[in-house]
């Protein structure tokens, strides 16, 4: 049996139906509703497409699971040198629970799933791809901040050495 998953992101509920029906309606009876909301619709399918286009799916998908392995990485060797803490409350509990390395490997597998099921959508979805760049920008974010956290450790390292 297979299962066609357009036709299962494309499903609504009745009451989603109706409301999309009645507005419509609404958009059809009035030609500058009809104007705007054409001009709206353009903007963002555009807006999408210049920001993530189809053909640049794949490439930010793979750097967003690299960055994703670098974070469970720095983290594991942050928190195993006792430089810092995890911040996430949930993934800290599953540290405490199932050991540093084991918690992270755990969480890296899950991220990862949720980046390669965000990918596929955003494939099939223009309506997606905004959350996979804001994604890879918060990521993107994070690696800065242990790249920075790295840099200061080599430098402390590299000091202490030489005193």
């Amino acid at each position: 049996m297979a299962v066609d998953v357009d036709r299962l992101l494309d499903a609504r509920p009745a009451w989603a139906r109706r409301g999309a029906q009645r507005l419509k309606q609404r958009v059809s009876a009035n030609e500058r509703l009809r104007r705007v909301v054409l001009a709206v619709a353009l903007l963002a399918w555009r807006g999408n497409e210049m920001l993530l286009p189809r053909d640049r799916i794949r490439p930010v998908r793979n750097l967003v699971v690299v960055m994703v392995v670098f974070d469970s990485v720095a983290t594991w060797s942050w928190v195993t040198l006792g430089i810092a803490a995890e911040g996430n409350p949930l993934v800290a509990r599953l540290m405490e629970v199932l050991g540093n390395g084991p918690g992270l490997a755990v969480r890296t597998v899950w991220s990862v799933a949720l980046v390669l099921a965000l990918a596929w959508l955003a494939a099939r979805r223009a309506a997606v791809r905004p959350v996979l760049v804001l994604i890879a920008v918060v990521f993107g974010l994070v690696s800065l901040i242990h790249a920075d956290i790295l840099v200061w450790t080599t430098r402390q390292v590299i000091a202490s050495m030489g005193a």
